[in-house]
């Protein structure tokens, strides 16, 4: 009876702490996204409204990667909510400037080789070879980047990218699929209400795939943890 109690408690644990990190995703990706670069070229579309295309999509660029760091910064924050009593000792300060930064980078990666094609004009096979390897890449920054700071808390950083790109894997096509369904002449509100919910499902879809590596974590003991930062 007493062993059946602590397996319930157990589950019980666990169940609640990937519901947390689940929401904790969906609502860093509806702030995060929807919020920041999202609603930054909405508004640098107004602005530039007029202005020739080259111009304009390097306007655009660097408003995306910008908006990636206040991306990353949001979603990290709320994962952190998540995360704290999880894996004690984990430096909160690192995780949201390591997810900042590989949040820019990814957005850096996917917008490339469309903002190339705008200001010089590259061709098909072109764009496919900076699809391919940038595609590798945006779906790795984000754990990479985390599990360089888990290292130090957890004995299976690794499992964190596996389980990341796995997860990126399965929320960046709402990105892509739901504005496909809009013509090119929807309102700008229809456009901004879409990817809104893009990032909701995109942010739902990775808080489930990698809350499952979320609960796979093996975090370090307290003394352990303080060993392993003097021996590096």
């Amino acid at each position: 009876m007493l062993d059946r109690g602590i397996v319930v408690v157990v589950k019980k644990a666990a169940s609640s702490r990937y519901a947390r990190w689940v929401f904790a995703c969906t609502a860093g990706e509806l702030v995060g996204f929807g919020g920041i670069p999202i609603l930054g070229s909405a508004l640098a579309l107004c602005l530039t409204s007029g202005v020739e295309t080259p111009t304009r999509s390097l306007v655009l660029y660097a408003v995306a990667v910008i908006g990636g760091l206040g991306e990353g910064a949001v979603l990290a924050w709320f994962q952190l909510r998540a995360l704290t009593k999880f894996v004690p000792g984990l430096n909160a300060r690192h995780w949201i400037l390591a997810t900042a930064t590989a949040a820019s980078f990814a957005w850096a990666c996917g917008m490339l080789a469309p903002t190339l094609d705008d200001i010089v004009g590259i061709s098909d096979t072109t764009q496919i070879a900076i699809w391919v390897p940038a595609s590798v890449l945006i779906l790795m920054s984000i754990g990479t980047a985390q599990a360089w700071v888990l290292r130090r808390v957890v004995d299976n950083p690794k499992s964190w990218i596996v389980g990341n790109s796995l997860g990126w894997l399965a929320g960046l096509p709402w990105t892509f699929v739901l504005p496909s369904l809009l013509s090119e002449d929807a309102p700008t509100g229809l456009w901004i209400a879409t990817f809104v919910v893009a990032g909701i499902l995109m942010g739902l879809s990775v808080g489930l795939v990698t809350g499952v590596a979320l609960l796979r974590l093996r975090p370090i003991h307290i003394s352990d943890t303080r060993d392993k930062t003097e021996s590096n």
